[in-house]
């Protein structure tokens, strides 16, 4: 696909499939910026697309057994070139691609730390000095998975269910 601007150049264009969550297309637009240092000539086209993990809100996304939740839709379409490139959060991804699918590239990550809001009667504390058995609410198997790891004192609770 080849786009003519207003000065008769034409240049090359990519469709970047991306899920339309905040945190989605900020990764995207990032990943955009660098294209466009990298190959200034290209232009970029964000297609931006709701997915199946994006419209169940009222259930636990580990409780519906389904794989590729946020990623089967981007999936699809990159198959049926609709798009030439997707953006996803490697966390999203699951641990098998499928055929004929590769990762092309991981930018250098931002900061990975996660914000955690105490109620205020436990200001000061941190997870280590929690009482026993305080309840943290995620709605990320994966996480819950690393703090109970590192902090077994505390109950790790889906906010679903919440």
């Amino acid at each position: 696909m080849f786009r003519q601007d207003g000065n008769g150049k034409v240049s090359r264009v990519i469709r970047v499939g991306t899920r339309k969550s905040q945190l989605a297309r900020i990764q995207t637009d990032s990943v955009a910026e660098t294209l466009k240092e990298l190959y200034p000539d290209i232009h970029l086209e964000i297609v931006a697309m709701s997915t199946t993990g994006d419209k169940i809100l009222d259930t636990a996304l580990s409780k519906i057994g389904e794989k590729s939740l946020f990623t089967k839709e981007l999936e699809n379409a990159l198959e049926r070139n609709e798009v030439d490139l997707v953006v996803h959060s490697l966390k999203d991804l699951p641990t098998t691609l499928p055929p004929g699918f590769t990762i092309g590239a991981v930018l250098k990550r931002e900061n990975p730390h996660d914000a955690v809001v105490l109620h205020p009667s436990h200001a000061g504390k941190t997870l280590d000095t929690l009482p026993e058995n305080s309840v943290i609410g995620t709605s990320s198997l994966r996480r819950a998975a690393q703090l109970k790891k590192r902090f077994p004192h505390l109950d790790f609770k889906d906010i679903v269910s919440f």
